[in-house]
């Protein structure tokens, strides 16, 4: 298991710097790059440090300040020719469209905007698609590998999560949902005679 997990880390260290030693605007293929990661829960960030400045064109339609956006917002970081990313968009999708509440923005680092038109030809994305060409942006949050994920709330970083991130597990829904100006926290599922012995106890 401790092998697997690293054979996977060290396969996602060595996209990043495949991405990184390639000049704006060029692409790496590593869809094979090694096993595949476990997904990712989103943890709590300490401090919840000020979001940088997110300021970018977007790849179609106008472009994008995090600075104007109010509430809570998701910024995924993302390449078309990394493979998790790839696998984990449709569950992004999921995410956002239950959640319309929180803005979901997708940051497509070191890509020319043709291969990424081409990569959402056939499926729609989740939201707006920044372009971070000379890979600015990435620096800016820190970014290690990809994908990466940042839910700011309010300005401030509140959650993150390196690698595919686990957009459909509840315990997700319910983290965003806690935070300043996500919206009502997730119903209570549990069975009618939970909530009656609650009250019981309550009272």
């Amino acid at each position: 298991m401790r092998d697997a997990a690293r054979a996977a880390l060290s396969a996602a260290c060595r996209a990043l710097l495949a991405i990184a030693a390639l000049p704006a605007g060029a692409s790496a293929d590593v869809s094979a790059a090694g096993p595949q990661q476990a997904l990712q829960p989103l943890r709590p960030v300490a401090g919840q440090p000020l979001a940088p400045a997110l300021r970018l064109e977007a790849l179609d339609g106008p472009g994008f300040d995090l600075a104007q956006s109010h509430g809570v917002t998701v910024v995924h970081f993302f390449a078309t020719w990394c493979a998790p990313c790839r696998t984990e968009l449709p569950a992004l999708a999921r995410f956002a469209a239950r959640t319309p509440q929180v803005s979901v923005v997708l940051v497509d680092v070191a890509e020319v905007p043709v291969r990424v038109r081409r990569f959402f030809a056939d499926q729609p994305a989740p939201g707006p698609v920044l372009m971070d060409l000379d890979r600015a942006a990435a620096r800016a949050f820190g970014v290690s590998l990809l994908p990466a994920s940042f839910v700011i709330a309010e300005g401030r970083i509140a959650l993150a999560a390196e690698g595919e991130a686990a957009w459909d597990s509840p315990d997700t829904d319910m983290a965003i949902a806690g935070l300043q100006g996500a919206g009502a926290p997730p119903r209570d599922l549990s069975s009618p005679a939970e909530n009656h012995n609650k009250s019981q106890e309550e009272q």
